[in-house]
């Protein structure tokens, strides 16, 4: 969106450095729908307080996001689009807003869910982990979730894909996917965390719960009792046929390492209301984004 009477974009279209081509019509509704995404994204991280800031920490890659469709090559060939971060770059493959392609890729991959918002919360994870973690808290990272350095992440994807997770898996991971590496295994509780903050404020702002969610709260009570929340719901949705949300309990290896992502928060937030605005390392774009 261009601010009225402005060139400048706003706060939060800035972070898109590609969109694909509007000029079709499906397109520009799964942009939409990738940008209503990225925006909560943003506005949770901001409104915990999470790093990383220009005040506290520098990196050489700033965060931007790319919304791409799969292209047709002079052969004919589809050239695929992969979900993934890389060096500040956090790329979504614009069919991931088709609920159809994105229920079928589900069912597929054997996922318990796989959501637009699923998708940016895990890639935050991979860029927190890679601007921020490593310089300020790297051994307890490898404490937590083991030495991402000891295999090579190529090697562990190929060894996932083709032997999958551990039958055990759920005692010391939040998915069966962060099994595969220790970076994986940072971005999916990342994305946990966040799911189980989101679903926090929301019965606290509804009055149904009172639940501390501040940087200072026991993260043990807090996990507890958000998942005493999300039992609820779950019901609520299995009235209407639908999935439940969240694991109705998690054991204390997992919630030791959502532990280590509360963490990473600032003070400078109580979670339930927003804290003094600060600006976000995250890239500014002066001009209008590049199209696909």
């Amino acid at each position: 969106m261009v601010l009225p009477d402005s060139t400048q974009l706003c706060h939060w279209c800035e972070f898109t450095s590609v969109h694909p081509d509007t000029s079709q019509l499906e397109n520009l509704q799964r942009w939409a729908e990738l940008e209503r995404a990225k925006r909560q994204l943003l506005f949770q991280l901001e409104w915990l307080d999470f790093p990383p800031y220009l005040g506290e920490t520098g990196t050489e890659f700033p965060l931007e996001f790319q919304f791409l469709a799969p292209q047709i090559d002079d052969t004919g060939k589809q050239i695929p689009v992969y979900t993934g971060h890389a060096n500040g770059v956090i790329t979504i493959n614009l069919m991931e807003a088709d609920r159809v392609f994105r229920e079928r890729t589900r069912l597929e991959l054997n996922e318990p869910q796989r959501t637009l918002i699923g998708h940016m919360r895990h890639e935050i994870g991979h860029y927190i982990d890679m601007c921020y973690v490593q310089k300020v808290a790297a051994e307890k990272y490898v404490e937590i979730f083991g030495d991402p350095n000891a295999v090579s992440y190529g090697d562990a994807k190929d060894l996932y894909y083709k032997q999958g997770a551990p039958d055990n898996w759920a005692e010391n991971c939040v998915s069966a996917y962060a099994t595969m590496h220790p970076m994986e295994d940072m971005a999916e509780t990342m994305n946990v965390y966040l799911d189980l903050i989101s679903i926090a404020r929301t019965a606290n702002v509804f009055h149904y719960s009172k639940i501390d969610i501040s940087p200072r709260a026991n993260i043990d009570k807090f996990v507890q009792d958000t998942l005493k929340v999300a039992v609820v719901v779950s019901e609520f949705n299995s009235d209407l046929g639908l999935m439940p949300l969240l694991p109705e309990q998690l054991p204390q290896s997992v919630v030791d390492k959502i532990g280590f992502i509360h963490s990473l928060r600032g003070s400078n937030s109580n979670g339930d209301s927003p804290p003094t605005r600060r600006t976000f390392f995250f890239r500014r774009h002066k001009t209008e984004p590049q199209v696909q």
